[in-house]
C-alpha cells in the first residue's frame, strides 16, 4: 500500500496531528518490522494503533492461511475511520480482526488465552503506559517489535552507564531482552513529527523474582531515579537511616556517592534483599 497525501485525501484518511497520529509512508520499514517479528504458524499477533493498514498488510502478506495452523491478526484502532477502511480492504482476510477500542483499556488476557506477539507504531504521547501495560502482561506478551520515539525507545534497550538508562529500562529489563532492529527518520512519517523515531524487538526471559518482590524493587527505583544527578545516599533517604542505607549499600555492592544510572540490576536486586531482610531480633 502506497501511503499519500493524495491516496488519504481521497479516502477521508487524513491523520489528525492533534491526535498523535503519524502514519509510515516508507515500506522498508514496514518490511524490516515484519522481518523482526517472525511470524510462524499458530502465532498470535495483537497490533497496537493499525491506522490505515500499511503494516497490517505487510503482516497479512506473511500469514500463510493454509497452514495446518495458520498464525492470526487483531488490530485495535480508535478511530473510527480507520476501522471502518480496514475492515473494508481486509474483509477476505479471514484470520483478521480489527477492534475499535483505547489500547489502555484493553485486557489482553480476555483477548488471548495464551502466548501472543505485539507489533505496533505506538503513538508517542502514551508510549509509556503502552510499554507498562505490555510488561505487566509478560506471562502472555513473547514477542514485542515496536516503532518508538527514539528516545523513548533507547531508553527500552539501554544499560546501566549508558546515556538513556533509567527506570524504564530496568522496568524492561525485568522481564525482555531488548535490541534496535533500525533507526527511522521523522522523513518517513505524514505528518512529520519533530522527532525520529527506532523500532525495537523485545523477547520475554524467566522472571527474576517475585511479583511482590518487583513491585517492592520499583517502589525502591522510583526514589533513586527521582532526581537523576544526585548520589544514592541522598535520594534514598525516604527508605530508612542514613547508618540503615549505608549498611543495605554495601551488601548490595553499590558506592553511595555513585548515581541510579550507574548501578545495574544486579546490585538492586542485591539491595533489595538487604533492605527487606528483617532486622536480627535482640535477646532478653
Amino acid at each position: 500500500m502506497q501511503i499519500t497525501h493524495t491516496f488519504l485525501k481521497e479516502h477521508g484518511l487524513l491523520p489528525h496531528k492533534s491526535a498523535g497520529q503519524y502514519l509510515l509512508t516508507d515500506g522498508s520499514v514496514v518490511d524490516d518490522i515484519v522481518h523482526a517479528l517472525d511470524i510462524r504458524d499458530g502465532d498470535r499477533i495483537l497490533e497496537i494503533g493499525a491506522g490505515c493498514g500499511a503494516l497490517t498488510g505487510g503482516i497479512l502478506d506473511k500469514i500463510d492461511p493454509a497452514a495446518g495452523t495458520p498464525a492470526s491478526l487483531t488490530s485495535v484502532e480508535i478511530d473510527d475511520r480507520y476501522v471502518d477502511y480496514l475492515k473494508s480492504i481486509f474483509k477476505d482476510k479471514s484470520n483478521f480482526k480489527v477492534i475499535k477500542q483505547n489500547i489502555l483499556s484493553l485486557e489482553i488476557k480476555d483477548l488471548f488465552d495464551g502466548h501472543v506477539k505485539v507489533v505496533g507504531n505506538i503513538p508517542y504521547y502514551i508510549s509509556g503506559p503502552i510499554l507498562r501495560l505490555l510488561f505487566d502482561n509478560h506471562a502472555q506478551v513473547t514477542d514485542i517489535v515496536i516503532m518508538l520515539q527514539k528516545e523513548v525507545g533507547m531508553r527500552v534497550v539501554s544499560g546501566p552507564s549508558e546515556e538513556y538508562f533509567g527506570l524504564l529500562s530496568i522496568m524492561r529489563l525485568l522481564h525482555y531482552d531488548a535490541a534496535v532492529v533500525r533507526q527511522v527518520s521523522r522523513n518517513l512519517f505524514m505528518p512529520v513529527p519533530k522527532v525520529d523515531s527506532v523500532v525495537i524487538k523485545m523477547h520475554v526471559h524467566p522472571p527474576f523474582m517475585s511479583q511482590e518482590d518487583e513491585h517492592a524493587l520499583l517502589g525502591i527505583l522510583k526514589h533513586a531515579f527521582a532526581t537523576r544527578r544526585k548520589m544514592i545516599k541522598n535520594t534514598l533517604k525516604p527508605l530508612g537511616s542514613t547508618s540503615e542505607i549505608l549498611a543495605w549499600c554495601k551488601t548490595a555492592g553499590i558506592d553511595v556517592s555513585d548515581r541510579a544510572e550507574n548501578i545495574d540490576l544486579d546490585r538492586w536486586i542485591r539491595f533489595l534483599n538487604a533492605y527487606k531482610r528483617p532486622e536480627p531480633q535482640v535477646q532478653i
